[in-house]
């Protein structure tokens, strides 16, 4: 009887899905189509969304993501790994170290840099083209293998083409030449000069 009862409860335990984060701070924003509020918890495949006048904060173990208005966003755990798809919007986070989650957009995967904290900014500003700014250490992006170095301090425009559909637009010469592989992707990356006044 009583190992019938602990495989239960065992069992019920295991089907319980783990929280992959926590809602700190929420205004005029929704979680699963629903109005978010403080403490609420999010789980693998939950989305969130804020309206015009919207931000919401969340803590994910020891890192935070900050989307702010007109900005929405999904979470997925790859590889025990927490993973924040940004679809729309901006997004601000900050990573202790890069094992606490990773950011996904458009143009690729936004992983802290080694062991050290960092701090970051995404924009979404068309299909294929985001902003990054690397407040604090140094970004990786991910694209399909390919890593870049996004380094601290700077703001940068990346811009993400595929070949076979650019061949057919423009008939570049580059992207003839990678004629052999014309489902890889093209990644443009461009420092985005600073508007500080000194």
């Amino acid at each position: 009887m009583c190992a019938t009862v602990c495989l239960v409860l065992a069992i019920a335990r295991s089907a319980h899905p783990t929280a992959l984060a926590t809602v700190e701070e929420a205004n005029h924003a929704s979680v699963r189509g629903a109005s978010a509020v403080t403490g609420t918890s999010l789980y693998a495949g939950d989305s969130l969304t804020t309206d015009k006048a919207g931000a919401v904060r969340l803590r994910l173990g020891k890192g935070k993501l900050y989307l702010s208005a007109s900005s929405s966003a999904s979470l997925e755990q790859r590889a025990g790994l927490a993973t924040v798809t940004l679809a729309e919007g901006s997004a601000t986070f900050s990573l202790p170290d890069p094992t606490q989650f990773e950011l996904e957009t458009p143009v690729g995967v936004l992983r802290g840099s080694g062991t050290k904290a960092t701090q970051g900014q995404v924009r979404i500003s068309k299909a294929n083209e985001v902003e990054v700014s690397a407040t604090h250490g140094d970004l990786v992006l991910d694209n399909e293998g390919e890593y870049y170095t996004l380094a601290q301090g700077k703001t940068f425009r990346i811009m993400i083409f595929n070949q076979s559909r650019l061949r057919a637009a423009h008939h570049s010469e580059r992207a003839s030449q990678a004629s052999q592989n014309p489902t890889r992707n093209l990644v443009f990356i461009i420092p985005v000069p600073s508007t500080n006044v000194t």
